[in-house]
């Protein structure tokens, strides 16, 4: 008899008390709960059952190691220590996931590169050949997570997420995920008996796991494939045995009511869709109708639960009279029924005016949020009082909208001063507002047929539920006055930073990239998900003059962000282009610039780096280089701390030992108190220095110049 190994399965922020029990309904032993996760005993059997039955369960592993790494020779020695001959053969394919937090790196490309090598190293070390790379169907998948410098190394049993069950193909703007879903449909205390009823239901997915748990479907019948199934020891006849169990298991017909309401007809038709891929029709009812009106519950009491929109990733006009209406209609309508709210506004649920029995901390995606549970009273039918911020909307929307007005005039000045010349300079990418009135805090970016809208944190004399609506209000003026349709809006957050400049507060990673044209070149930028856009478009200029400047010369881009330098300079024929930058992400951003230019092979390379380091390493020679690095920044595998005031004088010393005679180094950054110690530069050699900011200020930036930049020649 096998004996039992460690088994971690992970889940979402609240659901650990419900995984650890259907782990343990399925047999599992020795039982701990950790955040976002639940360790536990088992079998391959347990293995088996957890991937096809946990419905909370977001992946299944199998730890092989556990190690303390500081630095990439430990983690490297750390994944080599497992015996990998156990797992895998040199003609099998593998892939590693890589999950890191808090430790030396902080790139999981740069950790799942390194794993890799470990595990390659060591069958061409004992073999002669190595097993290759699959991303997409591996023999092997390992899943390698570092947590402040403690490694851990796994092999994934699941392959894609659990949550993927197979019926959901399509989604809505800002859909739970099913694991969640499931979660919150036992969270509720439906007695699968009762009617169900998910309210503004989305794509579905709720009222669906509330069908798949009615009828005892194990979610993971539907699905074709797990990773396990490729692992050496896997048990076909066990696996095919409890496949068999599970269709037994299936409760074929249930008489209970479970309807999903949704008011937009073409996301009903997605819910419906996904009810039919799940084999629920008839068990199913979507609904299209608006749930402030819908009135075909039925007698009974039953259980209703939500995802309404909660201004993060689906706008909405106001959160808080969003809120209002549904704890009034829960009142007037649902008496005796139990409801359970997923709200990401914190601030925002005072305003159902209901007082939860529950509460319980979630995260959806990257929002964190609650889910209240109330049980509900029939209405008295008593006179609300209208809360004090309601009653005086209307004083303040006079006030709004005259500060609306305000913008909207700008808005209109800007784009007849500026439309003509971006037209006749073939510039898709430019800003149209700079904050320009100084009650009106937002920065706004055209990028081709999109807005980029930020709005620059400060004090409001209203409170956040009301700032909510005012910002919403500009951000639909600004979309009205440039015809933008509001899909095609994206905003963020801007902090004000000490050093000047400003911090985005992050957004979800959608992974969305759109191409815009400067100058003739193609990029990727992303409007949704970075600090940045991956496109400074203050450097417009700047970069032209790259590009005129690098014709037959060797051109490096230090803290070269997503490679826009080296695109021009490439387009300017450059024989050679180094990109350099510390993070993985932003030079494979950088690399996909270049191809999509058509600038690839030998001469154009790209090196993950700390720009100190490099310089510190380098003994390549070069005849332009640009330097535009931060205000601040902190090596997190070293330490070194790298201030641009403080440290420039090193910074660029190091630069013209790396330059050719009569070199040129065009060095920008954007503290705007910054002082360049030219004495210091000149001092062991003549030097040409000449200060050319405003040469390289695009017409959309003289308002409020975001940057400085100097021209420095090395002497002949």
């Amino acid at each position: 008899m096998e004996s039992p190994f460690l088994i971690h399965v992970r889940t979402v922020t609240g659901l650990e008390p419900l995984l650890a029990e259907e782990l343990a309904a399925l047999g599992a032993q020795d039982i701990q709960l950790r955040n976002r996760l639940v360790i536990c005993r088992g079998d391959l059997e347990t293995v088996y059952k957890a991937n096809l039955w946990c419905r909370t369960a977001i992946r299944v592993l199998r730890p092989l190691a556990a190690f303390t790494a500081r630095n990439e020779k430990a983690l490297y020695d750390g994944v080599q220590s497992v015996d990998w001959s156990q797992w895998m053969t040199p003609e099998s394919t593998l892939a590693i996931d890589a999950d890191v937090r808090s430790s030396f790196t902080t790139h999981s490309l740069f950790l799942s590169q390194l794993a890799k090598d470990a595990v390659v190293d060591q069958f061409r070390e004992k073999t002669g050949s190595r097993p290759n790379v699959d991303l997409k169907s591996p023999d092997l998948r390992i899943v390698v997570s570092l947590f402040q410098d403690e490694a851990q190394i796994y092999v994934d049993a699941s392959g894609e997420s659990l949550h993927k069950r197979g019926y959901r193909r399509k989604a809505g703007e800002a859909p739970v995920s099913e694991t969640l879903a499931a979660g919150i449909v036992q969270l509720s205390g439906w007695d699968k008996k009762t009617p169900f009823i998910d309210a503004m239901c989305g794509s579905g997915t709720m009222a669906i796991e509330a069908a798949l748990w009615a009828k005892n479907v194990a979610p993971g019948l539907l699905r074709k494939t797990y990773a396990f199934q490729q692992w050496p020891d896997f048990d076909r006849a066990l696996y095919e045995r409890l496949m068999d169990e599970a269709n037994h298991a299936v409760v074929r017909e249930i008489n209970v009511p479970i309807t999903g309401v949704e008011i937009d007809p073409d996301v009903a038709q997605i819910a419906r869709e996904n009810v039919e891929r799940a084999g629920l029709t008839g068990t199913v009812n979507i609904v299209e109708a608006d749930f402030f009106e819908w009135d075909q519950m039925g007698d009974v009491p039953g259980t209703l639960v939500m995802n309404p929109p909660y201004d993060e990733r689906l706008p909405v006009d106001n959160i808080a009279e969003l809120c209002q209406a549904i704890g009034d209609r829960f009142k007037r309508a649902y008496g005796g029924w139990t409801a359970s709210v997923l709200c990401g506004n914190l601030e925002a649920t005072k305003y159902l005016g209901l007082r939860s029995s529950r509460r319980t901390v979630m995260f959806n995606g990257s929002i964190e949020c609650r889910l209240l549970k109330y049980e509900l009273r029939a209405s008295t039918g008593e006179k609300k009082e209208v809360p004090a911020w309601r009653a005086k909307a209307p004083e303040e929307n006079v006030k709004w909208k005259e500060r609306a007005d305000v913008f909207a005039n700008r808005l209109r000045k800007n784009l007849k001063n500026f439309a003509k010349w971006a037209e006749r300079e073939e510039i898709t990418c430019w800003r149209i507002y700079d904050w320009d009135v100084p009650e009106l805090p937002y920065i706004v970016d055209i990028y081709a047929d999109r807005l980029h809208f930020s709005e620059i944190e400060r004090n409001y004399d209203h409170s956040p539920i009301e700032h909510s609506s005012y910002v919403q209000l500009m951000v639909k003026t600004a979309a009205a006055v440039l015809e933008i349709p509001m899909e095609k809006v994206y905003f963020k957050k801007r902090k004000p930073q000490k050093t000047g400049g400003f911090q985005y507060t992050p957004h979800d990673a959608t992974g969305e990239l759109i191409e815009v044209t400067e100058g003739g070149h193609g990029f990727l930028v992303n409007l949704a998900d970075y600090l940045d856009t991956g496109l400074f478009l203050d450097h417009r200029k700047t970069r032209a003059m790259v590009q005129k400047e690098t014709a037959g010369k060797d051109f490096l881009n230090l803290f070269a962000y997503t490679g826009s330098f080296s695109v021009y300079a490439a387009a300017g024929g450059a024989k050679t282009t180094l990109t350099v930058d510390t993070s993985s992400p932003y030079l494979e951003w950088a690399e996909a610039n270049m191809r999509l230019n058509g600038f690839t092979g030998n001469k154009h390379q790209f090196f993950r780096s700390d720009t100190i380091e490099y310089l510190e390493r380098s003994r390549a020679f070069f005849d332009v280089c640009v330097v535009d690095p931060p205000t601040r920044s902190v090596n997190r595998s070293s330490g070194r701390e790298f201030d641009v005031q403080t440290d420039h004088v090193r910074l660029l010393n190091l630069v013209l030992a790396r330059m050719k005679p009569g070199g040129l180094v065009i060095f920008s950054n954007n503290f705007r108190s910054f002082t360049l110690d030219e004495a210091a530069l000149r001092q062991n050699q003549n030097l040409e220095i000449q200060e050319i900011t405003k040469k390289t200020i695009p017409l959309d930036f003289e308002r409020k110049p975001s940057h400085r930049c100097w021209m420095i020649r090395t002497p002949q």
